[in-house]
């Protein structure tokens, strides 16, 4: 049989779950000089036994349907006087792959600087995500809603995937600090509380929850030191039923009933959204002033009352029994909203600059005098 080509590592590499442990060894052999290095030496560069490696040499070798050698690192190097020399063939597939984290793109955006909040927060969990482009993305909403600890139960396509970095437009650290686990009892073994969404009640008797409700339950929750999860089921078709027994509460978004479809990361964003939002600060309404303050109302009155005054001199309000009205409703105009202290200067610049027109056409000033 020939050795495997470029595509069928890259196939076997997806086919392994690379869990940092894992990961070390093909990235301190792919960053060695030449590719080359002894057994001491990746030993020395992932502060493990040299053991693990031969594991992860008969991991791939399951992947790529072939014979392990007698020694295994045989399959993925090739002898070099004392050292073993990376095969070509895997070392390009593992720069296509970004095994080592700088080669890795992250969609024209620098690693944000995320970590942990201080104390509990909750966990999402992605039951058997199949995309590494939606783990990225749900990383993103992660990281907007004040997100951080990721957990994957047995994903597709194993992990890490590069994919999944190009999409979280740099929440990376949240998929660096990502777990993997074969399944929903072992991800949530941990935890205090278990939430899961679901789209459908499925006949089941939980205690049901919106995002909203769900988000404040997570804070009280979280707020008592106790650990929550929260569930989220493959893109295709959600939760089963099994992974629905492991929650003791369900999360279901109050949807458009002739269209309740989302994809994974728009489902984890509406909960980061209401997670973050149930603590900020932020007013519901405010008005955006800048640099600026709101004027008061006695700056306001004095610009008015210079107002009336020219238009008054330009005999804009020369009719006497429709003046009142008139001037109360350019009042109201100006009172109805919160005028900053900025317009009131421009609005003072304008008034002087049509005065100073006025004028210089010969019209008359306020005290009747020729200009």
């Amino acid at each position: 049989m020939s050795p495997p080509g470029t595509e069928d590592w890259m196939d076997a590499l997806k086919r392994v779950a690379l869990l940092d442990a894992k990961r070390a060894w093909l990235r301190a052999h792919l960053a060695a000089p030449g590719c080359t290095a002894t057994a001491e030496a990746l030993e020395a560069a992932t502060g493990a036994p040299i053991g693990d490696y031969r594991a992860l040499a008969a991991e791939l070798a399951v992947a790529l349907d072939r014979d392990l050698p007698e020694e295994p690192l045989a399959l993925l190097a090739l002898p070099a006087g004392e050292g073993w020399t990376l095969r070509p063939e895997l070392a390009f597939a593992l720069g296509a792959h970004r095994v080592l984290p700088e080669a890795w793109t992250r969609g024209g955006k620098e690693a944000a600087h995320l970590e942990p909040a201080p104390g509990e927060s909750p966990i999402v969990v992605l039951v058997r995500p199949q995309l590494a482009e939606n783990i990225g993305t749900t990383a993103r909403a992660m990281a907007n809603g004040g997100l951080f600890h990721l957990r994957l139960v047995a994903p597709r396509d194993g992990w890490p995937q590069d994919r999944a970095w190009r999409t979280a437009s740099g929440a990376d650290r949240i998929l660096e600090a990502a777990q993997v686990f074969p399944d929903v009892p072992a991800a949530v073994a941990d935890c205090h509380r278990v939430l899961a969404t679901c789209p459908r009640p499925r006949h089941i008797v939980k205690p049901l929850r919106t995002a909203r409700a769900a988000a404040e339950d997570l804070r009280e929750i979280n707020g008592r030191s106790l650990r929550t999860a929260v569930l989220f089921g493959p893109e295709r078709a959600g939760l089963d039923n099994d992974d629905i027994a492991c929650a003791d509460t369900l999360v279901r978004y109050p949807l458009n009933p002739a269209h309740m479809s989302l994809n994974l990361a728009q489902a984890v964003m509406i909960l980061a959204y209401e997670w973050w939002t149930a603590a900020e600060p932020t007013p519901p309404r405010q008005l955006m002033t800048n640099e600026t303050g709101i004027a008061s109302k006695g700056a306001l009155e004095g610009f008015l009352d210079r107002l009336m005054a020219e238009l008054d001199a330009s005999g804009f309000l020369e009719n006497q029994p429709k003046r009142p009205n008139m001037v109360r409703n350019l009042r109201h105009w100006f009172q109805r909203g919160e005028v900053t202290e900025q317009e009131l200067r421009t609005l003072h610049g304008v008034v002087t600059e049509l005065s100073r027109g006025r004028m210089r056409r010969g019209r008359p000033e306020a005290d009747g005098t020729a200009g």
